[in-house]
């Protein structure tokens, strides 16, 4: 369930699952897709803040117990959703600042690094445990790769294990850590900086932005498509996913 609360000039999105630790289901993905886009188009919006609900967790990706998860004939129809919300991030021309309230992993890490800054508190942590469920770390790998380069994005992705804050800040996968009280306010008032700057300036800076990483992330999607169409792939995610529901350890995708 996504919440939309409108605050002077800025949208404020906020994940409302915190029984599921916030991760999105495609419904869900969706409803961040239209929201950004209709915040785009609405010239009342000035810019978009991200966060979840609850003091655990920011996003926790993918949801595991989507029954298309690990099913071959569907691994295109997913990979096209998720590549349909990025691209919706990725073409908002408006400042979009994701408030950090927990953890972020899998797809949920992914999409924070497309968006334009990310306010976090010491408690927070991000990563891609792809790996550990059985999955091929595809986009993730090719968004971690132009954010901390090749020999960084290849240590985050292989090892599946959880960034701290402080070394997230380190790798400029965060900008800022506040206490977490402040971060939502901290959040909003970097938001109403940049929507401070010319609307003109900053819409084309971040659709050139855009353009330039465009290839690279078009071929990790169609290469991740592919790859999870694979039985013997798909049967390695089920069974990560069937160890996952054995454990309690926020490790989705």
């Amino acid at each position: 369930m996504l919440q939309l609360e409108i605050r002077d000039d800025i949208l404020l999105l906020r994940l409302n699952e915190p029984r599921k630790l916030n991760a999105w289901s495609q419904a869900v993905r969706e409803e961040v897709r239209l929201a950004l886009a209709s915040a785009d188009a609405n010239p009342a919006i000035r810019a978009v803040v991200i966060t979840g609900a609850g003091d655990r967790s920011f996003c926790a990706g993918a949801d595991l117990a989507d029954p298309t998860m690990g099913v071959p004939e569907a691994a295109q129809g997913r990979m096209d959703a998720f590549r349909a919300m990025y691209y919706g991030i990725q073409s908002f021309r408006k400042p979009l600042v994701a408030a950090l309230n927990g953890f972020a992993f899998g797809s949920a890490f992914q999409a924070i690094l497309l968006m334009d800054y990310r306010v976090g508190h010491p408690g927070v942590t991000v990563g891609l445990p792809e790996i550990n469920s059985g999955m091929p770390c595809i986009t993730g790998s090719a968004i971690l790769s132009w954010s901390v380069g090749p020999m960084m994005a290849r240590t985050i992705a292989t090892t599946g294990r959880p960034i701290g804050a402080e070394e997230a800040v380190r790798h400029g996968l965060i900008e800022e850590i506040v206490p977490p009280e402040q971060v939502l306010d901290r959040a909003m008032d970097v938001a109403r900086e940049l929507a401070g700057k010319s609307p003109e300036a900053f819409a084309e800076t971040k659709l050139w932005l855009r353009d330039l990483t465009l290839p690279a992330l078009d071929a990790a999607f169609a290469r991740a498509a592919e790859v999870r169409g694979k039985e013997n792939v798909a049967h390695s995610v089920r069974a990560g996913i069937g160890d996952f529901f054995g454990q309690d350890k926020p490790t989705r995708a």
